[in-house]
């Protein structure tokens, strides 16, 4: 059984070293970027909700959104990933969703809050990039 084992790692070990690179590369981006784009979240985001509905204004912001969607979603997916190897899996989830549009987002976002683990960590993030904490 462990000859088998060893047989692959040694059939795949080109791809185990991209795999290893490509998770320390997403771990080094995740710790970087996380308590920035955290930080990006007006403190009253959660206070005020109807301020922040999503209204498209014009061709160029619909191209923004569309772009911001699938930065979320890449973030989702290394977040799921990361649940699975180093880096910071359930934030980078939560970041993922807070950046994607689509129906039903404010009321999962506002579940997501409500549970103080996470207002916690995203408020110690916060503070990482200077920020100050959210309003519930």
């Amino acid at each position: 059984m462990l000859e088998n084992i060893f047989e692959l790692a040694n059939q795949y070990q080109d791809y185990l070293i991209w795999l290893g690179i490509a998770s320390s590369i997403l771990f080094i981006v995740g710790i970087i970027t996380t308590p920035f784009l955290m930080g990006m979240i007006p403190e009253d985001y959660f206070a005020d909700r109807e301020k922040y509905k999503l209204k498209i204004q014009g061709p160029m912001h619909l191209i923004w959104v569309v772009i911001r969607s699938i930065f979320g979603f890449i973030l989702l997916l290394a977040g799921v990933i990361m649940l699975f190897t180093p880096g910071q899996g359930i934030l980078s989830i939560v970041l993922g969703i807070f950046l994607m549009e689509f129906p039903g987002k404010q009321k999962l976002e506002y579940k997501m809050i409500q549970h103080d683990s996470t207002f916690n960590a995203i408020n110690w993030l916060r503070s990482k990039a200077g920020k100050d904490a959210l309003r519930r």
